[in-house]
């Protein structure tokens, strides 16, 4: 079997994730974690493997010096769902090959990283290598709903083992194509920070009655408000550690002007933060984020609501706390007599720390991105959506972000969209990539 052909196996397996895990088919996650051994037997022969809770697979590959701090690459292998009936060119499910593509959920999202890293762990044990330092293969199935049973009961296995690892690589930004205007080259973009997450509830209360007899404002007009004041007061744009070694990487290579704007990015910060505040993705890397995504009132539409309640997604800025974030929306919204609180306390993720650029970990990453993508202009990133990689804050020095495939916007579009799919092209640069990092080890 060929990569694709691999892929295409794992991406038939329907491991779709949920915060209600009765709603999950067990059986498909206990046949993916079945198949792995079949698929890439050379590793399932050379290394170890531990089944760590209900989503947790870990392999360890030991290294020949046991002094050195271990480094752990991560994955996971639930998905987000995918309709039948949806308008895709072939069937979510089916793991199609056609066209120079294998189709369908996991494509992108994360199945293949799963299939490129034990492929290149496969092609190396042939080859007789064995590492220096000892690497981990970490793979978790409920990513998607927070990976509390995967990823969360990777970390508290690795905290009993008492290992710690150098760095971490997970998923991540890709090697963008067409990302930015200013940059002709493809640019890999190596997360080294994670934005944090937590969805605030902002409610009013109302006296409710009968619609025919308003007050000047209803509850839900009073959110209303409320809303409003907070999409007009964003928080304020700035450029972190993270952002300023990102257009440090991209000066060399941009067209002018430019060049010449990010070369004297220190005295023109106004101005590079009202251009990146002018469109969504650039906007995201330069402050904290927050879109009003669900709301609820009047059961009828002739009743006044007694509560009006929304709730505002929010993307939080390295150097910002979840505590900041709620007290500057009570802030806004107490003169609409509404409060602000978090949704779900269990689920709110602050920022990560910002991984270092000049270590061990940094350095064998771009080394191996230019054996892989030698045309990619390797750059630091601030990471504006989740990984599972918030679990392994604790257990190692440096985490890292990065999906080893060239992307265009559109193929970004497709991420947990209809028609996922990923080329074969990229499939064997993404096994290239990994077969370079684990040999640097």
């Amino acid at each position: 079997m060929n990569i694709a052909e691999k892929l295409s196996t794992l991406v038939k397996f329907r491991t779709v994730s949920s915060y209600h895990p009765e709603e999950e088919d067990e059986a498909s996650f206990a046949s993916f974690i079945e198949a792995l051994p079949g698929l890439f037997p050379g590793a399932h022969a050379a290394l170890e493997r531990t089944l760590v809770g209900p989503r947790g697979i870990v392999y360890r590959w030991r290294g020949k010096n046991p002094a050195l701090k271990p480094a752990i690459f991560c994955a996971h292998f639930d998905v987000v769902p995918a309709s039948e009936s949806d308008p895709w060119g072939e069937p979510p499910f089916s793991g199609t090959i056609k066209d120079g593509y294998v189709w369908g959920r996991g494509t992108q999202d994360i199945k293949v990283q799963i299939a490129c890293i034990l492929e290149s762990a496969e092609t190396l044990l042939s080859a007789g290598f064995i590492p220096e330092r000892t690497l981990y293969f970490a793979f978790g199935g409920d990513e998607e709903v927070g990976g509390r049973r995967g990823a969360g009961a990777i970390s508290v296995w690795f905290s009993e083992q008492k290992i710690h690892a150098s760095w971490v690589i997970d998923e991540g930004s890709p090697v963008g194509q067409g990302v930015v205007n200013f940059v002709q080259k493809p640019i890999a973009l190596i997360g080294v920070a994670e934005k944090g997450y937590a969805d605030i509830v902002v409610e009013v209360e109302g006296a409710g009655g009968h619609a025919s007899m308003p007050p000047k404002h209803t509850a839900l007009g009073a959110l209303a408000h409320a809303i409003a004041r907070i999409e007009d007061n964003p928080f304020p744009a700035r450029i972190t550690k993270t952002s300023d070694e990102f257009l440090g990487a991209l000066t060399p290579h941009a067209a002018a002007p430019y060049r010449q704007i990010f070369s004297l990015r220190h005295i023109l910060r106004p101005v590079i933060l009202k251009a990146f505040s002018a469109s969504p993705s650039t906007n995201a890397m330069v402050r904290t984020t927050c879109a009003a995504t669900m709301a609820q009132a009047s059961p009828k539409e002739n009743v006044l609501p007694n509560l009006a309640r929304a709730v505002i997604n929010v993307r939080i800025m390295p150097g910002t706390t979840v505590a900041e974030v709620i007290a500057r929306f009570n802030e806004l919204v107490a003169p609409y007599g509404a409060k602000a609180y978090a949704k779900f306390p269990e689920h709110i993720v602050e920022p990560s720390a910002e991984s270092s650029t000049s270590s061990e970990g940094w350095n064998s990453i771009v080394a191996a991105i230019a054996e892989a993508f030698p045309d990619a202009v390797p750059a630091p990133f601030l990471f504006t959506a989740g990984t599972d990689t918030k679990h392994y804050r604790g257990i190692t020095d440096d985490i890292y972000r990065f999906q080893p495939l060239v992307q265009t916007p559109a193929d970004l579009a497709a991420v947990h969209n209809v028609n996922e799919k990923v080329s074969v092209e990229n499939l064997e640069r993404c096994v290239r990539f990994y077969h370079a990092l684990m040999n640097r080890q």
